[in-house]
């Protein structure tokens, strides 16, 4: 992979992020289990999107995964649990369920 996709990324993203932090962090609670779509590939993981959640800012960092296994594809669906909520980047943090 030599280059890594931030299209994804709209104007005003980040605002809306933050407006809508203390609602993500109500909607999806640490522990909750969540079907998202891979929308890019990153060297540090995966960013996913969330029905109902456009706002969110949604991280699988790699190092959720198995130490085998590759990141998924964009457009991959796959199920995840919410682990963390990190105000300072307004990030959901999430590993893949099965594992």
């Amino acid at each position: 992979m030599s280059r890594y996709d931030w299209t994804w990324v709209e104007a005003g993203q980040a605002e809306r992020a933050r407006r809508a932090w203390p609602e993500t962090v109500v909607a999806l609670p640490v522990g909750m289990i969540v079907t998202c779509r891979v929308i890019t590939k990153m060297p540090f993981g995966v960013f996913v999107s969330i029905d109902g959640h456009e706002d969110a800012v949604r991280l699988m960092e790699i190092t959720t995964l198995p130490f085998d296994a590759d990141l998924p594809e964009v457009g991959v669906v796959i199920e995840a649990i919410v682990t963390d909520h990190t105000s300072h980047n307004f990030q959901v943090r999430l590993r893949p369920a099965g594992d």
